[in-house]
């Protein structure tokens, strides 16, 4: 047994003898040998366009190499070339309108707001304005700092114009919307032009009218207290007539601006005015009847002194209040002017009663001569016709010169840092 194993050991030392003498004659081949052969197959490789191959890495442990895996395409490296210049858009510019307008179907533009000079500012007239007034301009002058400026000094200053005939029409509504248009386009609101016609019509007619009228109308009250204390019934219409004089002269004062654009304010006031110039007559009939009993006692045999006085004291009241009617008359007829109501059939009642009130102070002259003749008192003063005689030729004037609003009009504002109407004012006439 022991036999048997030392032939198993010697018959595998003897195959292992015979493979290490194999082995032995495989890895025998001289290293130049082998070096060229690697050369040339690197070489090979290199004109195939792919990377040298590992002989570690290749089967058959240092064989003849076979072919390496295809190499990864290269990424392809750009030329440095400077890039294109880029240009930048043009920046839009858009001119600035030099004004502003509103158009109507006539050929001039019914308001235009344009820039004012600081030269012309210097030489305007200050105007007085409500807060109102000036919030209501305010809203109309939005767009007005977008306007193209000429020169340094002046980009606060607007001018404001309206063209003649157009602010009555403009701010009663009477020009319709859709026939107005905004050049540019969006720079004014055309829903507010009547509104700021208003105000413009306003501020240029309130010191032209009623300035003068509410001082009219005071003295009227103040000299009326004796005869509204002593008159008779019959006169209680003229009373309220008075009263109805003053609150609606109120009313105008407070908001011209928006009494005027109202049709049934207006015909009350023409309304007024009608009824004024009824009592006007009344009144004219019973001081003439007054003056017919003088008269007659004057033509007679003498009379008492206490008759006499009684006859001068009652014709004296009711040519008061003829004289006062007549005033009331003239008052009524500006205040109705003052709203645009520039009739002519106004001016033939105020030049009738102005020729009644003249022959009536002739006939009075007459009977003060005549009682002035007889030694009589004569206490009626020839002052309070005169008075009325004035105030209906200013009336009958001013109707005749029309309203001072169809001309053409123009309103100078300074606006502040935050675009409000700060400052009003009005050029000269004839600018």
């Amino acid at each position: 047994m022991s036999q048997l194993a030392w032939w198993l050991v010697a018959v595998l030392a003897l195959a292992c003898a015979v493979l290490a003498g194999l082995l032995w004659q495989r890895r025998g081949i001289p290293r130049r040998e082998l070096r060229e052969t690697r050369d040339a197959a690197g070489a090979a490789s290199a004109d195939r366009g792919g990377p040298r191959p590992d002989p570690g890495s290749v089967p058959g442990s240092g064989l003849a190499p076979l072919p390496g895996p295809a190499a990864p395409p290269r990424t392809p490296v750009a030329a440095l070339v400077a890039p294109p210049a880029v240009r930048l858009p043009a920046t839009l510019v858009a001119a600035r309108a030099r004004r502003y307008e509103l158009r109507d179907a006539g050929t001039e533009p019914a308001l235009t707001l344009e820039r004012a000079r600081a030269v012309e500012w210097r030489q305007a007239a200050p105007l007085t304005a409500t807060p109102m007034q000036h919030e209501l301009l305010s809203a109309m002058l939005a767009h007005a700092p977008l306007l193209a400026t000429e020169g340094t000094g002046d980009a606060d200053l607007y001018r404001l114009s309206l063209r003649a005939g157009a602010a009555l029409p403009l701010a009663r509504g009477e020009l319709a919307a859709t026939s107005l248009r905004v050049t540019p386009t969006q720079s004014l609101d055309a829903g507010r032009a009547g509104t700021v016609a208003a105000v413009v019509m306003a501020l240029h007619c309130a010191p032209v009218y009623l300035r003068g009228l509410r001082q009219e109308v005071a003295a009227i009250q103040a000299e009326a207290a004796d005869w509204l204390r002593l008159s008779s019934p019959e006169d209680e219409r003229l009373r309220a007539l008075l009263q109805e004089l003053s609150r609606y002269l109120r009313e105008v004062e407070e908001n011209h601006a928006g009494v005027v654009r109202k049709p049934v304010f207006v015909a009350r006031v023409a309304d007024y005015g009608v009824q004024t110039e009824a009592q006007w007559r009344t009144a004219a009939e019973a001081a003439s009847a007054a003056r017919q009993r003088v008269a007659q006692a004057l033509a007679g045999p003498a009379v008492a002194s206490t008759e006499w006085l009684a006859l001068v004291q009652a014709c004296a009241l009711r040519r008061q209040v003829a004289c006062h009617a007549a005033r009331m008359l003239a008052a009524w007829h500006g205040l109705r002017l003052a709203l645009g109501e520039a009739v002519p059939a106004a001016a033939l009642v105020l030049r009738a009663v102005l020729q009644a009130l003249r022959t009536a102070a002739g006939d009075d002259a007459g009977l003060a001569r005549e009682a002035a003749s007889r030694g009589l008192p004569w206490p009626i003063e020839p002052d309070l016709a005169l008075r009325a005689e004035r105030a209906l030729c200013n009336a009958l004037q001013a109707n005749e010169a029309g309203f001072a609003g169809e001309v053409g009009l123009v309103l100078l504002l300074r606006l502040d840092s935050l675009g409000r109407v700060c400052e009003l004012r009005r050029p000269p006439p004839g600018d």
